[in-house]
């Protein structure tokens, strides 16, 4: 184990340093390369030095804008993504099919009736609808959204980054909706996220001809002590006391007179204002997503839709994706929090799904994939605080298109889709050129899709955060919501990278332990709470897939195009299992 660092490259060539200790009394030595040790876990940091091909040419695996970042993605994209004559695809599908038996041992702990149940959850069993939604807080003023002559507003904090794609479409759909953007005095990081919020709602606005923009949108500094306890009591005069009002027209929170009774509703408002749009009698669903869709492609320049049009055509080609293809979105984001890892991709959970889908399987399956966003590759901070490039799926049992982070991408060294609307229409025109759904874990990515009338299968466990929020979609919106029994990201942040910094920490302790005493004293330390912690945590990555029951319902779903409760009631569905390859 400690004469190479890799399948295929000795320990010393590792970009970490090798790391020696003694062993037995003749005081040899032995290599412990990193990248070995590392190889115990579920992820393994990036050879520098090492390549395969050239991808396609609008294509990034990195968010970073600087050209020696983005090459290091690249490379380390190359190398552990197209490397299909390695050990490192061989060890991938033996995974792949340690997952098919784990998915069956699933099956034994959550019976059928149970994932049936579960995907009814605030779900009207009359109607087939999800049931309507609103913040505690905002329940006693619920009707001042249906009041035809009064304005509505709303708070848009601004570390709530993935709210504000929703926000902006709301507001394009109902022209009372009024929003204030604030931040935290001091905190750059907040300062930055909240004016690119107001920029980009305002030109938004504007874009799609509504005269009033520049009074719907307000930006604010708190001066007080915290803007996540603020934003629970925004009504109080105390409260909007420690807003500075900074740009845009005045709205609540500058606490004048004319806004003294006005309440301010959650951010979760916008969700069941759309909800409740689409219920409306007056236009059905589907001319509802096209008058959504008309409203954001009228947001590109029509010679930028052209020149967006032919990108996409050149990127299906590039990539190879097959004509009614299901993108799987993989979400990832480095330095996440602990709120944020639980909406992260699992590798083997998406290998999992792309294996029950794959083009040769028959009957309501046979669907080819494609992979889109995040990479699994993304910078991490090891066990000694340092940062490393790090791939949290070095062993893929299968290769797949992937189209990366396209927003990201250049196109003659120009970010051609860093606008948002810019990747909306890129989106909507991948989606509607190529015909399939897209899937992936619970995120505002993913929702403008789904109000443009595309299909999307969203994934979360059954105690996710705010799982009430979108249950008022279903049966009304495309984006369709299938509950997992295990967490589909990840808890306490505990990934394979975390696993990993873990693991090494330990054989590193025991290694210097043992060099310390010498080879015949016993090595003695607090290290059986810590296995048991590693070990705990290698079950939870294990079990971290789908049950084969939820498997089947989810590409039961990709064919019916419904929810999954009324897919779930469907003859067949639970028929058979997806062959597995």
């Amino acid at each position: 184990m400690f004469s190479a660092a890799g399948p295929s490259a000795p320990a010393l060539s590792q970009s970490r340093a090798a790391a020696e200790f003694d062993v037995g009394r003749d005081s040899r030595k032995f290599v412990a390369g990193w990248a070995c040790v590392t190889m115990l876990g579920g992820s393994v940091e990036v050879p520098a030095a090492e390549q395969r091909i050239h991808p396609a040419a609008f294509f990034t695996a990195a968010n970073p804008t600087d050209k020696a970042t983005r090459d290091l993605y690249l490379k380390a994209y190359q190398h552990h993504s197209h490397d299909s004559q390695s050990v490192r695809q061989e060890i991938g599908r033996t995974a792949l099919a340690q997952v098919h038996e784990q998915a069956q041992r699933l099956d034994l702990q959550v019976p059928l009736e149970d994932v049936k149940l579960r995907q009814g959850y605030r779900i009207d069993a009359v109607t087939g609808q999800g049931v309507p939604y609103l913040h505690p807080r905002d329940v006693d003023f619920s009707a001042a959204l249906e009041a035809p002559d009064s304005s509505i507003h709303t708070f848009l904090p601004g570390y709530a980054t993935g709210d504000r794609y929703s926000l902006i479409l709301a507001m394009l759909i109902n022209p009372k909706l009024n929003v204030s953007i604030a931040y935290s005095r001091g905190n750059q990081a907040e300062q930055a996220h909240a004016r690119e919020a107001f920029e980009v709602i305002r030109t938004a606005l504007t874009a799609s001809g509504q005269a009033d923009a520049a009074d719907r949108v307000s930006l604010y500094e708190h001066t007080g002590k915290s803007l996540k306890d603020a934003r629970e009591s925004l009504d109080d005069s105390a409260t909007r006391a420690d807003f500075r009002h900074v740009e845009g027209a005045a709205s609540p929170l500058a606490g004048d007179a004319e806004h003294q009774g006005t309440h301010v509703f959650h951010i979760s408002a916008t969700t069941e204002l759309i909800a409740r749009r689409f219920r409306e009698t007056d236009m059905s669903p589907e001319d509802r997503c096209i008058d959504v869709r008309n409203k954001l492609i009228a947001l590109v320049d029509p010679a930028e839709r052209t020149r967006i049009d032919a990108l996409v055509d050149t990127v299906i080609a590039e990539q190879g994706i097959q004509p009614g293809a299901a993108a799987l979105w993989i979400a990832d984001r480095e330095y996440a929090n602990a709120r944020e890892a639980e909406a992260i991709s699992r590798p083997m959970m998406f290998e999992q799904i792309a294996d029950a889908l794959g083009p040769d399987k028959p009957g309501a399956a046979g669907t080819p994939v494609y992979c889109i966003a995040d990479t699994y590759i993304n910078r991490a901070r090891d066990e000694s605080g340092e940062d490393r490039l790090t791939d949290r799926h070095p062993y893929r049992p299968q290769l797949h298109p992937h189209v990366g982070r396209f927003w990201a991408a250049e196109l003659n060294g120009e970010r051609v889709l860093a606008p948002r609307e810019h990747q909306w229409y890129f989106m909507h025109k991948l989606l509607d050129t190529v015909g399939g759904p897209v899937i992936g874990i619970r995120s505002g990515a993913l929702e403008p899709f789904a109000l443009m009338g595309h299909q999307v299968i969203y994934l979360e466990h059954h105690d996710m955060f705010t799982p009430d929020r979108h249950a008022c979609w279903q049966g009304v919106i495309p984006y369709h919501r299938l509950i997992t029994h295990h967490t589909t990201g990840y808890r306490n942040k505990e990934s394979e990278t975390y696993r990993g910094n873990e693991l090494r920490s330990l054989l590193s302790e025991t290694l210097q332990r043992r060099f310390n005493l010498g080879a015949a004293e016993p090595v003695h330390g607090p290290w059986p709470d810590r296995q048991q912690s590693l070990s705990r945590m290698g079950d939870d990555l294990s079990s971290g897939i789908l049950s084969g029951n939820e498997l089947k319902l989810l590409v039961a779903m990709t064919q019916s195009r419904s929810t999954a409760a009324q897919t779930a009631a469907l003859p067949g569905t639970f028929s058979a299992a997806p062959r597995t390859r």
